[in-house]
């Protein structure tokens, strides 16, 4: 059964079908991103028109945006958009997005960070084959049909001293491969520690020291306000003699003019470039005159662009955006803590008790927590969950807590902002788990308990409600109740249930040594309120309440 039939059945009897999310795509994808979002039986929407014109008329009712390189996600853009909740960067950089701006919105931006670096690291590692070998110059004399090798000797990886600014993703992988070609690598990156360094074979730098001492410099920094024009006539006077350059991060970090000096000055043997600071460069630029240059190998910023790396891309992309569009943590926001893909069900763990919490102290399962304001918080973090950084648990939390029942658009991006703003005290707290469990999330706030713990790594469990211990894998629908514990309270739940048509998916009855019990159920639809007023007329009865997930 299709993703959109499952949403259909799901609504109470009678009530009108929720509106499909709607995700415009303003820039081509590959084919299994749009088989992935089809599948999830979301409204998908290409612009029509031309230009801007074409998505500004889709803008007033999008749920997301897919970008890829060219479209300008901006302050003007995003006003345009009031239900805009995630902006997806089918990439890597995010440039030509107000990340700033959207997270004041609650806008999530998301990318895809990983999916494209073998594809860069490759090509990273081809041109710097190309240059030192001088492929080009050797493919060119056969493509005027001269079969000469004369002045064609070049020379090997194997050796060479190959620094690298930026040790993160990328660049980490250029110098895997460039180990296994013999060089001998140096990195500079502040952020990265001697044990990791040492871990990967790499020696540590400054950059002034990479500069004089490598053979080839490869750039893999994103472009932001202190790397542009980080490779600079000082910078590059201070390169070896001989030496090569390769770009094929962002434009904007090599100053195109003192690089073309360089190289018409003999300074530098040569270079390559994937990227440059305006692409594409208008006809007559300056920068043609550095792409044409006879030592220089460039590329019309392809690095990522290979079949396997744009299928990733793609799947990665939409996958996110669906998971925000549920509410649930993406694996990669730009704008959002982040967490470990090992600890990512517990994130999302994180969100639920969020979502419960509200609905529950609403509707007064707890004797106090039916409150106008929101009492004191604590989220712990017990078991081997208590080592984590607690941002992304509380972003999450704090986003299931907000996001229903509010104006504002409230995701991770903002959530802790938003609290604050609203005066929500919220205590992070770290224990031992005494559950059964290796790992737990609880959150408790007046009466209200809750926690929630993960098996097989990925299936996310209730385990405990208001000091009672269930275990019940979530539900669109729940119903809970509290009753005295007594024979036939359960039963007569399951019989108003059943002759309403409601099926009961799984269930999951505590009790207490006061002599009350608990009900936890997931069903397939939410009862009525009628059903509710029956169940909650039950001899023994003390509470009944729904949960929409």
């Amino acid at each position: 059964m299709r993703a959109a039939e499952r949403s259909a059945q799901s609504q109470p009897k009678g009530a009108p079908a929720a509106p499909r999310p709607l995700v415009v795509i303003a820039e081509p994808l590959a084919h299994e991103a749009m088989d992935i979002l089809r599948a999830a039986g979301v409204e998908i929407r290409v612009p029509e028109g031309p230009g801007a014109a074409g998505l500004a008329a889709l803008l007033p009712r999008a749920d997301a945006l897919i970008v890829r390189s060219k479209t300008v996600v901006d302050a003007p853009l995003i006003r345009q958009a009031p239900r805009l909740r995630v902006v997806a960067r089918a990439g890597v950089g995010v440039d030509a997005i107000d990340v700033a701006e959207a997270t004041r919105h609650g806008i999530l931006v998301l990318n895809a960070p990983d999916a494209s670096t073998v594809a860069v690291a490759e090509h990273t590692l081809a041109l710097m084959l190309m240059l030192v070998r001088g492929i080009e110059a050797a493919r060119a004399r056969i493509a005027a049909s001269q079969w000469s090798s004369r002045d064609l000797v070049g020379g090997e990886l194997a050796g060479k001293r190959l620094g690298i600014v930026g040790l993160g993703r990328i660049g980490t992988a250029v110098a895997m491969r460039a180990l296994a070609f013999g060089m001998q690598v140096t990195a500079h990156d502040v952020l990265t520690s001697q044990a990791r360094a040492d871990a990967l074979g790499v020696g540590l730098a400054s950059l002034d020291e990479l500069l004089a001492g490598s053979d080839i410099l490869t750039l893999h920094v994103p472009l932001t306000a202190h790397t542009r024009g980080l490779i600079g006539e000082r910078e590059l006077g201070r390169m070896k003699g001989g030496a090569y350059i390769v770009n094929c991060s962002r434009g904007g970090l090599i100053d195109e003019a003192a690089l073309l000096a360089a190289l018409e000055s003999g300074h530098l043997a040569g270079a390559a470039l994937d990227v440059v600071a305006g692409e594409p460069p208008p006809v007559g630029a300056p920068v043609w005159q550095l792409l044409h240059h006879p030592r220089v190998i460039a590329t019309p910023h392809v690095g990522g662009a290979t079949r396997e790396a744009q299928a990733k891309i793609a799947a990665s992309v939409c996958h996110d955006v669906l998971a925000a569009l549920r509410g649930e943590p993406p694996a990669s926001a730009v704008n959002a803590p982040a967490a470990p893909a090992e600890v990512a069900a517990f994130v999302r763990a994180a969100h639920l008790l969020g979502r419960l919490y509200t609905q529950i102290a609403a509707q007064g399962m707890a004797k106090t927590a039916a409150r106008t304001a929101v009492p004191p918080l604590g989220l712990t973090l017990e078991g081997d969950l208590a080592g984590y950084d607690a941002e992304p648990f509380v972003a999450a939390f704090l986003a299931g807590l907000l996001g229903q029942g509010s104006d504002r658009r409230i995701s991770i991006a903002n959530a802790r902002a938003v609290a604050e703003e609203m005066g929500i005290n919220l205590e992070v707290l770290r224990s031992e788990c005494r559950r059964g469990f290796g790992a737990a999330i609880s959150a408790r706030g007046g009466e209200t308990a809750l926690a929630a713990g993960v098996v097989h790594e990925t299936r996310i469990r209730l385990i405990e409600v208001d000091g009672f211990d269930v275990e019940v894998a979530p539900q669109p629908h729940l119903l809970l109740t509290k009753h005295r514990d007594v024979p036939g309270v359960v039963g007569r739940v399951g019989t108003i249930l059943g002759q309403a048509g409601i099926n009961i998916a799984t269930m999951s009855v505590a009790r207490d040594d006061g002599g009350q019990a608990l009900l936890l159920c997931g069903v397939d639809r939410a009862p009525g309120e009628r059903e509710l007023q029956r169940i909650r007329r039950i001899p023994g009865l003390m509470r009944a309440v729904t949960v929409t997930l």
